[in-house]
């Protein structure tokens, strides 16, 4: 199981530059960009935050998504659905198979007797016209200016340093500014540090 806790991009940054020197290499509209490349590439669930759309604003919970129109915007640090249920009666909706289910020409949304919903693209579809909606749902960590946060662990860390990393260093290698063995080293080191986070976040404690 990976720790809990989160550190900042500037503290990946510092190793990079600390373990091999890049500086000018660094831009950092790609690092961000490749920071969300590399959580979905390892693929861990305890890389981001469960958040619940029920407005509790003592546990600074976003507001319920209001349906309109047979649908809701879905939040901006969205990454993956854990469950749905309706805010105002609870009840838990299901994901949907029906084909149709988006489409403004359907006239049969309530094609089932349980409610249900489909994703597309930046929004919730669902099969009744307006309500609101309570989503668990996993999130990308942010710090207070946006920043993508990275799970506090040595071998997490690792993993995403490697992959910038291997990132910086193809590009190099593609201007024939850095030989196939060295590139190919660090393309190894991300292979084998995406691989030791994973199994790191498989390990379960006694409880689980």
């Amino acid at each position: 199981m990976l720790k809990t806790g989160y550190t900042s991009v500037e503290r990946v940054i510092e190793n990079i530059i600390r373990d091999t020197g890049f500086t000018s290499e660094i831009n950092w509209v790609d690092v961000i960009e490749w920071i969300y490349i590399a959580s979905e590439l390892i693929g861990v669930k305890n890389a981001y935050v469960l958040k619940i759309t029920d407005g509790n604003s003592d546990l600074s919970h976003p507001d319920p998504i209001v349906v309109a129109d047979y649908r809701g915007e879905l939040p901006t640090d969205f990454h993956m659905i854990y469950q749905v249920r309706d805010y105002d009666t609870k009840e838990s909706l299901r994901a949907s198979t029906y084909s149709y289910l988006i489409s403004t020409n359907s006239t049969d949304f309530n094609n089932s007797s349980s409610k249900s919903y489909t994703l597309n693209e930046d929004y919730i579809f669902t099969s009744f016209e307006e309500g609101n909606l309570e989503i668990a749902y996993y999130a990308f960590p942010t710090d207070a200016n946006g920043l993508p946060l990275i799970p506090d662990d040595v071998m997490y860390i690792r993993a995403i340093e490697a992959y910038l990393t291997e990132r910086i260093a193809r590009k190099l290698w593609l201007q024939d500014k850095m030989s196939t063995d060295k590139y190919t080293a660090l393309e190894q080191d991300w292979l084998f540090y995406v691989n030791s986070a994973r199994t790191k976040d498989a390990l379960m404690t006694i409880d689980q």
